[in-house]
């Protein structure tokens, strides 16, 4: 099996001295989950926090993400002056770009309107999602709808560089969920307009094993979309990130 396209690869940590693996091209820091300070769980923000930087990795775009399990308020960025406070951080303190983790209904609008600017200024955007069943049944329940709403208001402001899709829990879902949900989840993407370069796919090393690493890998390269980032990524095994990279050639 060959990929069609060059496949991105990169990943999120929560510990700032952490380096991106060899194989990156995006890094993300965070959660900021106190949206009106701008604080992680750790206690540090963005604000005061230079994005970090590592010798032999100049290439990687270096992001901070907005939000995250357990973000609060909902409802955020709520205001022009939240707008404009995001991308002033981000210039501040010389990150690449923005990560949106969007688990508090957040205000789609807005991040648009934040990713405009930081487009304006070069950054790198990324919004992602829990991509499961709810996105995939958008007439079961409000929830869903307003998931794929958001998408087609994200694919059609043409200023979103990824869309990720979150695929796992605290681990990785029950084979019988992915085999539900994955494939099906980037196919609406797609239909919902985002383009396939554009799409993430996500997974955590927690309950990573052969069988769900080869089928994510496999609907990577089956349906063509952008490539793959990994919660967790100090946690890979060798014989892991060898399979990532053999299946995603960069």
């Amino acid at each position: 099996m060959t990929s069609k396209q060059r496949k991105i690869i990169g990943g999120w940590s929560q510990v700032l001295t952490r380096k991106p693996l060899e194989e990156f091209s995006v890094n993300i820091y965070g959660m900021v989950t106190n949206l009106d300070t701008l604080t992680t769980g750790a206690g540090w923000s963005p604000k005061k926090t230079t994005a970090p930087r590592f010798e032999g990795f100049d290439s990687v775009k270096i992001l901070w993400t907005y939000g995250g399990e357990g973000c609060s308020p909902c409802s955020r960025p709520a205001t022009s002056d939240e707008v404009n406070r995001i991308v002033q951080v981000t210039q501040n303190s010389k990150w690449d770009g923005v990560d949106f983790d969007d688990e508090c209904n957040m205000n789609t609008d807005n991040i648009i309107e934040v990713m405009k600017s930081l487009k304006n200024e070069g950054k790198e955007t990324s919004y992602g999602f829990i991509a499961g069943w709810d996105y995939n049944n958008p007439n079961n329940g409000s929830n869903g709808k307003k998931l794929n709403e958001n998408v087609k208001k994200l694919a059609c402001s043409g200023v979103c560089d990824k869309l990720v899709h979150y695929c796992y829990g605290a681990a990785m879902w029950s084979d019988e969920d992915i085999k539900n949900n994955v494939r099906q989840a980037l196919e609406r993407s797609i239909n919902n307009g985002m383009p396939k370069e554009n799409i993430i796919l996500a997974l955590t090393s927690a309950g990573l094993n052969d069988t769900n690493l080869n089928y994510f890998l496999d609907a990577i390269v089956d349906i063509d979309v952008g490539g793959l980032f990994i919660w967790a990524y100090h946690n890979l095994s060798k014989q892991q990130r060898k399979a990532i990279l053999q299946k995603l050639p960069q």
